[in-house]
């Protein structure tokens, strides 16, 4: 029986932020296998939508390796976040969604 993902006390004031600014957010907390715990969206001009994913930790929390494999895979394409407190994940997620909207 599979125990119930445990969760980053920074968690909801993150997501609370990154909703705040715009972004959907939507849970994959429980996925395990390394996925990070939540994916942020937003609307492009274009009408299609930019996302990216998010990785919550506490202060002073680590990245597994399962979590590290696919921090690797996505950050160089600007589709990962670290999210340690609100105002630097918002500020992370708004510098990504601006590239891709100037990629546009």
């Amino acid at each position: 029986m599979r125990r119930a993902a445990r969760r980053d006390a920074t968690e909801p004031a993150i997501v609370e932020a990154c909703r705040a600014a715009g972004f959907g957010m939507i849970d994959f907390g429980g996925a395990g296998l390394g996925i990070p715990d939540r994916l942020a969206t937003r609307l492009l001009p274009d009408g299609h939508y930019w996302w990216a994913w998010v990785e919550i930790k506490s202060p002073g929390g680590k990245v597994r390796e399962s979590q590290e494999r696919l921090r690797q895979i996505w950050e160089p394409e600007g589709r990962w976040v670290r999210g340690d407190t609100p105002e630097q994940t918002v500020a992370d997620l708004e510098r990504l969604y601006r590239k891709a909207v100037e990629a546009e």
